[in-house]
């Protein structure tokens, strides 16, 4: 039964401490801010835009892979056969 009442009083311990003030962040608000309407909501379609086939989104992630690998190849390469 103990362990209940604690139980129940840090629940409510966490419920008052949620519904306190947070001034640091409701100062920030200036006066037009907190009066204004909320803002046109757009359907999700028309808020992204279209998104690559994925085949010709892999064709260029495979070109750009190519190309980092062939350039990182290049640098090892004269690392390699660069004298100290």
């Amino acid at each position: 039964m103990q362990m209940w009442a604690r139980i129940t009083f840090l629940v409510a311990l966490a419920a008052a401490a949620a519904c306190t003030r947070v001034p640091e962040l409701e100062d920030r608000l200036t006066p037009d801010l907190r009066n204004a309407g909320y803002p046109r909501l757009l359907p999700l379609d028309d808020a992204l835009e279209p998104l690559d086939p994925p085949q010709q989104a892999g064709e260029e992630l495979q070109q750009e892979l190519d190309a980092r690998s062939d350039r990182l190849q290049r640098r090892a390469a004269a690392l390699k056969n660069a004298e100290f």
